[in-house]
């Protein structure tokens, strides 16, 4: 089954919608696909972190989050995966950027303008549609500002008025009976024949407490010239300062707005790059309007070492300034985990009004893991119980135990100095289940994974000092060095897992705990200068 395709179905997977067949498919590659398997993990865990903690994060106002909105289902990896993203954001800003509300909105209006301004730089340059396209419903209205389409996006400027109140809106997140409510169609690209173009969106920031701006963004036209149908039936609140309810309002803001595909232009490179004795070579650069894509690979594994790359990012020098991640795209590929090398894509703030004959690229960081897979009975009865991984100490505090549920906590070196990031804590269940096949009964193998969720952290930057980010903008400089994490095992994981009734005492009973390697960041800084001939 191929990632993309699994990732999709994630989100139904755990809500235990998807039939037997299809249960087993994903089962099967998630044991034999990281890349996938870890970013289950991680969505798995969040999910859970968020609908146990949303109620105990104290803002001094109500907080406008939904625990139904995380159950949802939609229409393609994107728009689930960019909803997640976008409840992310909005607990992740408050709980750690901000003390209240009102340093969230200040936060979101700094990060707003960021994209704002690109989005303006390029339209006042004449690169993509100013538009004033309007649909009214509900009194609500929807207006099409702007279009900007080249080999790489489709980006739509929306704006959101609620005109008889002050409510900011977005689009409807969805849920298990309803999708997301926005989706494109018409004359842009699929990548698969059955799933719709893939959307995601990021809500912006606007003075008028009855506004929002939303950044659309979607795949490529499929030819030069065509018509770009926005669908979107169903719009939700989203964080206001005097707001202590979700509202919801279903409509009709449906929308084709014409577009014009501008073309790119593509230098290759072939750059050879060595980052510790893992190769990275840098393929090509393709300039669009909305982004720099640098188009990778690199050799994931290196066995002396024992270092197993994960991710690396990029900066870019021209004319004196440095250009970082983009604000107009949502990121480039990423590909499974394997052996060997694999092909990524990193997205970088536009050059194409620049038009540069000459860069230089920064390879600016790079996240590996070390350390294999190792097992650790759990002593229940002397506890804390310290184990030693690697060169670091990692201590089972503390089980609270009930009989709906379990949650191990763990604490980790706090020391300023430590090296690594994160270490990857997760439970193992093991279960057998039978299906008829005919007369017979044919055994099926599940295993859940229940991977550790961050209590405790510090953000530090590339000198390994603490960063307070109220007043500061994300960066890739920046990682979450965390400190505490819990496993939490419940009866209703089990039971929306679709795991056996008769054995959930048993698994609220764990008797090992798996730890699978810990990341760590490194900065290498390394230049090399290209021409752009192509």
């Amino acid at each position: 089954m191929d990632c993309n395709i699994v990732k999709g179905k994630f989100l139904d997977y755990m809500d235990g919608n998807l039939d037997s067949e299809e249960v087993k498919a994903i089962e099967e590659h998630l044991k034999t696909c990281s890349e996938c398997s870890n970013e289950y993990a991680e969505i798995k865990s969040t999910i859970d972190y968020i609908i146990d903690n949303s109620s105990k994060i104290d803002t001094g106002k109500e907080l406008n989050l939904k625990q139904n909105i995380l159950k949802k289902k939609s229409t393609g990896r994107f728009s689930r995966i960019g909803l997640i993203a976008a409840i992310l954001s909005l607990m992740l800003a408050v709980t750690v950027f901000a003390t209240d509300i009102f340093d969230f909105i200040k936060w979101w209006k700094r990060s707003s303008e960021r994209q704002i301004s690109a989005w303006e730089n390029l339209i006042e340059n004449g690169v993509g549609e100013k538009l004033n396209i309007s649909v009214t419903d509900k009194d609500i209205r929807v207006t099409a500002e702007g279009i900007i389409a080249d080999d790489l996006n489709t980006i739509i400027l929306l704006k959101i008025e609620d005109l008889k109140g002050n409510t900011r809106f977005t689009p409807y997140g969805g849920d298990n009976s309803n999708p997301c409510s926005i989706s494109v169609s018409g004359d842009i690209r699929k990548r698969f024949e059955d799933i719709p173009p893939l959307v995601n969106y990021s809500p912006l920031y606007a003075e008028d407490e009855n506004t929002v701006k939303l950044m659309v963004y979607t795949e490529p036209l499929d030819k030069d010239e065509g018509m770009v149908e926005i669908h979107l039936n169903k719009l939700m609140s989203l964080i206001n300062e005097n707001e202590e309810s979700i509202v919801e309002v279903s409509g009709n803001w449906d929308m084709t707005i014409p577009a014009k595909k501008i073309p790119s232009k593509v230098y290759f490179v072939d750059e050879e790059i060595d980052l510790n004795g893992n190769e990275l070579v840098i393929e090509k650069v393709t300039i669009a309007p909305t982004t720099t894509r640098i188009h990778y690979k690199f050799n994931v594994y290196n066995a002396e070492s024992g270092r197993y790359i994960e991710n690396v990012t990029f900066l870019i020098k021209a004319g004196g300034k440095t250009y970082a991640r983009s604000e107009l795209s949502r990121g480039g590929s990423m590909a499974y985990r394997s052996y060997g090398f694999v092909n990524r894509e990193f997205d970088i703030q536009s050059l194409y009004l620049e038009d540069p004959s000459d860069i230089e690229i920064i390879v600016n960081t790079c996240t590996y893991t070390m350390g294999g897979l190792e097992k650790y009975n759990i002593d229940w009865d002397n506890l804390p119980q310290v184990i030693k991984y690697q060169n670091s100490r990692i201590t089972i505090e503390g089980i609270k135990y009930s009989e709906d549920s379990t949650e191990i906590m763990v604490k980790e070196d706090r020391s300023w100095n430590r090296k690594y990031i994160k270490t990857y804590l997760y439970l193992r269940i093991d279960e057998t289940t039978y299906i008829k096949d005919g007369e017979e009964d044919v055994p099926i193998k599940r295993d859940y994974y229940f991977s550790g969720t961050p209590l405790e952290y510090e953000i530090r930057d590339s000198k390994g000092k603490v960063k307070d980010l109220e007043s500061k903008l994300w960066s890739d400089e920046y990682h979450y060095f965390v400190f505490r994490q819990n496993i939490t095992l419940s009866k209703e994981q089990f039971e929306r897992m679709d795991m056996n009734k008769d054995h959930f005492d048993e698994y609220l009973i764990p008797g090992e705990l798996y730890i699978e390697g810990q990341e760590y960041i490194e900065y290498p800084y390394i230049k090399r200068n290209i021409k752009l001939q192509r």
